[in-house]
């Protein structure tokens, strides 16, 4: 990818926006290297000499969507002392806020998890799994068992936060800015209502 990374920068982005839109739009099978090079006004024969092959090329895009994403969290409102209800619904705020600021990011990574294409099974796996490891070393920190009524339902109601969490993402990728606020409110009250239920009395106040 020499030649690629020896573009100017402007250009790289050029390229590298072309070829999220086309993927998040049709999907890795239906998604061409001429679509691309005609949306990044370059020849298909140099998306070949950038990347090498179209795999290569979705696989840099994975992880350069991944990269803008996590770099964006702000690691001191994660910390330790930080509570795992407000660690969930900071991270998710601030994942709905990057994609909507980077629509073409937002429309692949969208396509991304949906993808079920043959030739990128083990490239979409290795995604997958990092991106739920980063997301659970994260938020879930080693003493937020002790608040719980149940220490034991610590690791579930964690499962069932990630799930909440990103079904509001994935709405407020799809949704109108109006309604932005609207989903804010709903997803905090979903929030509060399983921590009054699963909380320990001392741990609400």
């Amino acid at each position: 990818m020499e030649k690629f990374f020896s573009l100017s920068a402007q250009k790289q982005v050029q390229v590298i926006n072309a070829a999220l839109q086309c993927f998040g739009k049709h999907g890795y099978d239906k998604a061409s290297i001429n679509d691309i090079a005609v949306a990044a006004h370059i020849s298909k024969a140099s998306v070949f000499q950038y990347f090498g092959s179209k795999k290569q090329l979705y696989g840099y895009l994975l992880g350069y969507a991944g990269k803008i994403i996590t770099d964006s969290f702000q690691q001191s409102a994660f910390g330790e002392d930080s509570d795992l209800f407000d660690r969930v619904l900071a991270s998710s705020l601030t994942e709905a806020e990057i994609l909507k600021k980077n629509p073409y990011i937002s429309q692949f990574i969208t396509n991304a998890w949906a993808e079920t294409a043959a030739e990128i099974s083990d490239t979409l796996v290795a995604f997958r799994e990092e991106t739920s490891k980063l997301r659970s070393d994260l938020i879930l920190k080693k003493n937020d068992a002790v608040k719980f009524k149940n220490t034991n339902d610590a690791e579930t109601v964690f499962q069932i936060l990630m799930l909440m969490a990103e079904g509001y993402a994935a709405r407020c990728r799809s949704e109108e800015i109006t309604e932005y606020d609207l989903l804010v409110e709903e997803f905090q009250k979903m929030i509060a209502a399983i921590r009054r239920n699963f909380y320990k009395e001392e741990y609400l106040l």
